[in-house]
């Protein structure tokens, strides 16, 4: 049963623009100053930026970028389905050309957002209509843009850079430092202007709290980014978060996943999925497409077959303690069974061999690789095609990030007893089964494990990787690439720099 607050959330953020209502209102013909005359209004049309989320997890978009080139996820081959050229081998082994449609997807996700943004808060302030809350969603807009940003410099360092919806030349790439320091003035003079708390009302939308979360992720990364540490400003954007005593870590891991998990208590911004109103080929959430053999249909109820992609890297899954309760809640392995319960007399096989990772005639066996369900999906027989959403929504910012996050510079300020005796901490550990860390166990190295075991497939493992030193080193089908450095950013796909003469590609490729 979805929860009320998702259900208002989706209508006035304007997820209902597909329905069929021949007597639906026609904003482009309004009049601005006849549009906007309350905050729901307004939402209603900041809804569009807000809507470019729901393409992230979809097949080909940032989300998939991120995964495969990250160790936590691979895409072999398997009987002549999902070599595609080679597209994904070419992620997963660093060896990426201009060219590969991925990067492109994955761009264009992250700059139709920010024209979105651009658009929004230029159609805001135009309009003369002033009314409590119009500075509020200003705001929203300006930090929503300045995520979508941030993904970018995260992955592509140097990128065109504008905010003026009514510039219509090209933009002008701009470094990552210059691009950092902007976001940095721009949240900051933002935040206050945001939602305090998690409410009934901003649910799905940018706060205070997802504010600092994107700060926090900025000052950590500075030091890899431009040689300039920020750990102490990482420090206290977290303790803005825990603070505020508006978020807490849930009981049980597979709260945050649920099929309805909008009611998850570490949820502080998150992209909202829903079978009825979000599905549909480029803004659906279906992960069990891309992951389940057809076989699994049985057990969930799925009356299509999906389509075997996404798996478990064998080397990523070893990470896990036997007594990790997150690794049964995260992936699926061993011997299947149907939803009644009866052997399906197939298993999946967590760990097997790299020499058969890649090849164009099939390069794993069919039932290679543990396969995700951390967003567990429903078994009601809603799930009718590939274009059918999950309900789950996606958690971009989630509690027990902040947690590790904060742990993460308080080690790196040498404090590492302070981050022993976090609470938070503490409780990441227990509610999987496991021993809070003693002293001398709580290394970069160790952390930087258990953030990819806590955040598995949530979008992060790939700047991690990157920040701890881990991304150019040899792990399965990776190569030792450490020479390369160059490589820690992606190449700005081709279509993208022949599109716009400003650009100079990154430098190596």
């Amino acid at each position: 049963m979805k929860t009320l607050h998702k259900l208002w959330t989706i209508a006035l953020l304007g997820l209902l623009s597909g329905c069929t209502n021949l007597d639906e209102t026609v904003y482009s013909g309004i009049s601005m100053d006849d549009f906007f005359t309350n905050e729901a209004e307004l939402v209603a049309n900041a809804g569009r930026a807000y809507t470019k989320l729901q393409g992230y997890t979809s097949e080909q978009s940032l989300w998939t970028l991120l995964l495969q080139a990250s160790d936590e996820c691979a895409v072999p081959a398997s009987g002549g389905s999902w070599y595609s050229n080679g597209r994904y081998e070419e992620i997963q082994t660093n060896n990426i050309p201009a060219s590969n449609t991925l990067l492109t997807r994955g761009w264009n996700w992250i700059f139709n957002g920010i024209a979105a943004c651009n658009e929004i808060v230029y159609e805001t302030e135009l309009s003369g209509v002033e009314f409590d809350g119009k500075e509020k969603i200003i705001a929203e807009m300006k930090v929503l843009r300045a995520f979508y940003y941030y993904m970018a410099i995260a992955s592509w360092g140097n990128v065109p850079f504008t905010v003026d919806y009514t510039d219509t030349a090209y933009p002008e790439q701009k470094d990552r430092k210059y691009i950092f320091d902007y976001l940095e003035e721009e949240i900051t003079a933002n935040v206050d202007k945001l939602d305090a708390m998690p409410l009934t009302t901003n649910y799905g939308r940018v706060t205070q709290a997802a504010a600092y979360c994107l700060l926090a992720k900025m000052y950590l990364n500075a030091q890899v980014w431009f040689g300039t540490p920020m750990f102490d400003k990482a420090e206290a954007a977290c303790r803005k978060i825990i603070d505020s005593n508006g978020y807490e870590l849930e009981d049980n891991y597979e709260t945050n996943f649920d099929i309805d998990n909008e009611g998850s208590r570490e949820n502080i911004f998150v992209i909202i999925y829903d079978r009825v109103y979000t599905s549909g080929s480029s803004s659906s959430f279906y992960l069990h497409t891309l992951t389940l053999e057809a076989a699994s249909q049985a057990t969930f109820n799925i009356s299509y077959g999906p389509w075997a992609g996404f798996l478990c890297q064998p080397d990523f899954f070893e990470t896990y303690d036997e007594k990790d309760t997150r690794r049964s809640q995260t992936w699926l392995y061993g011997q299947q069974y149907s939803l009644s319960g009866s052997d399906l007399g197939f298993a999946y096989i967590p760990v097997f061999d790299e020499s058969t990772y890649f090849n164009s005639n099939g390069g794993r066996g069919q039932y290679d690789g543990a396969r995700c369900w951390k967003w567990h999906y429903q078994t009601d027989g809603s799930l009718t095609s590939y274009t059918i959403s999950m309900d789950n929504d996606f958690a971009i910012f989630r509690y027990a990030d902040v947690i590790l996050m904060y742990a993460e510079a308080l080690i790196r300020q040498g404090r590492e007893a302070e981050a022993l005796q976090l609470a938070g901490l503490k409780k990441i550990r227990t509610r999987s089964g496991l021993q809070p860390y003693e002293p001398g166990e709580l290394t970069l190295d160790e952390l930087y494990a258990e953030r990819g075991r806590e955040l598995a497939w949530e979008g992060w493992r790939h700047e991690d990787m990157i920040r701890f030193g881990k991304y150019l080193l040899k792990y399965w089908a990776h190569p030792d690439i450490s020479e390369d450095t160059f490589r820690n950013l992606f190449p700005i796909p081709t279509d993208i720099l022949n599109a716009n003469p400003r650009l100079v590609q990154n430098d190596g490729y």
